[in-house]
């Protein structure tokens, strides 16, 4: 049978708030006075699993996997990621930039936890996928060389405070982080005479200016963070569009609401624009060979779903629009689906039974059940994450 899944919301500081938070209006629900809605979690990473029931009662998405991996996850998956589910489903509201940060890969996330258990929680990589549902506004990836030389001709703060004028960009901002872990007094001066100048400049001021002003205040002269905006790529996602982010590369989401599914892992590598913990040395050690710019997908059409190409062995996120009245039998496969209702109502029926299903809602799809139906009472769109073959 399909399984309906009951999802933990995470409340960053980052996320969205009241009225208009995101979560809770797909989700149906009122927003709590001054609570954070940032993320909500589908699937079975330990740190916040999804619930399913069986038999009456709510267990955990891991403990019904780990009662039958082959009939939930499929033979190959099962075999494939050690009786684990491979992904990780978000939806993720962000009112406020999230940090700085890189993912490790596999090798690099095992040395991570091996040593840091604490902050790294478990030995996964991270490649991830980020698609906007209204929009996004991200930093994605290092700036080319040309783009980075205007740069640091237009802000000799930086420039100087780099102690160089050269434009290959893994080494500018190998050099940015190592510059502040040196002389940290030293970037807090720099930063301040960059925040006078701009605020004594006239308007208008550029995109990554006004951040910049925004943020200063709220992590002060010492977050090389601050500098760090004026080296990564600003880019803007309109709905349907997306990124996707592989191991190593510099990034921040800013601002938006995206569906975003990754490697199922939690591993994060902090460098600025945080409270929480900082890891520069971590960052410098995983930062990838080509960090530069990413590019922006577009969805391929293979009706009636749109599916995003990505190289991720663990995940393939695909987007159906179905139209009122749509009636679909869904064909055979061989491995577990995850399926979230972000617009209309569909009904999911099999040979036992059939249920309804609402905005905000999910479901799992076994590897074992042999034939499917979906029929879409109202426009309908909904987000599909399976295992690539």
């Amino acid at each position: 049978m399909p399984y309906r899944m009951h999802n933990s919301i995470r409340h960053y500081s980052w996320g969205s708030r009241g009225a208009e938070a995101f979560i809770p209006r797909l989700l149906g629900l009122p927003a709590e006075p001054g609570q954070a809605y940032a993320e909500l979690w589908i699937g079975a990473h330990p740190s916040a699993p999804s619930q399913v029931v069986l038999n009456g009662e709510r267990i955990s998405l891991a403990t019904l996997i780990a009662s039958d991996p082959a009939a939930i996850l499929g033979t190959g998956v099962a075999r494939r990621f050690n009786h684990q589910l491979p992904f990780l489903f978000k939806v993720l509201s962000a009112a406020e930039p999230l940090s700085i940060q890189t993912h490790p890969d596999k090798a690099q996330a095992q040395r991570l936890h091996a040593r840091d258990p604490e902050h790294y929680p478990d030995a996964n990589h991270k490649p991830e996928i980020a698609l906007a549902l209204d929009r996004l506004t991200a930093l994605a990836g290092l700036k080319s060389a040309e783009d980075l030389h205007t740069t640091l001709s237009c802000y000799p703060e930086i420039a100087g405070f780099i102690q160089r004028s050269g434009a290959d960009p893994q080494r500018t901002f190998t050099a940015l982080i190592r510059r502040a872990l040196a002389a940290p007094q030293a970037l807090s001066v720099a930063v301040q005479q960059l925040a006078e100048r701009l605020e004594r400049a006239p308007a208008p001021r550029t995109e990554v200016e006004t951040l910049f002003l925004a943020l200063h205040p709220v992590y002060g002269d010492g977050d090389v963070g601050l500098f760090a905006l004026f080296l990564l790529n600003l880019v803007h996602l309109e709905t349907g569009e997306g990124l996707y982010v592989p191991a190593g590369v510099p990034h921040a989401y800013l601002n938006g609401n995206i569906v975003e599914c990754m490697a199922n892992s939690d591993n994060v590598i902090r460098v600025g624009l945080t409270p929480k913990f900082k890891d520069a040395e971590a960052l410098l050690e995983v930062l990838a060979p080509d960090s530069g710019p990413l590019p922006v997908l577009h969805p391929e059409p293979e009706l009636p779903e749109m599916c995003y190409i990505t190289p991720a062995e663990e995940f393939e996120l695909r987007r159906l629009d179905l139209e009122a009245g749509a009636q679909i039998e869904m064909p055979d496969r061989a491995s577990v689906e995850v399926y979230l209702l972000t617009e209309g109502r569909v009904d999911v029926s099999w040979s036992g039974g059939m249920e309804h299903y609402i905005p905000g809602e999910s479901f799992l799809i076994p590897a074992c059940l042999p034939e499917w139906q979906v029929t879409a009472r109202e426009r309908t769109t909904l987000f599909k994450v399976s295992v690539p073959e």
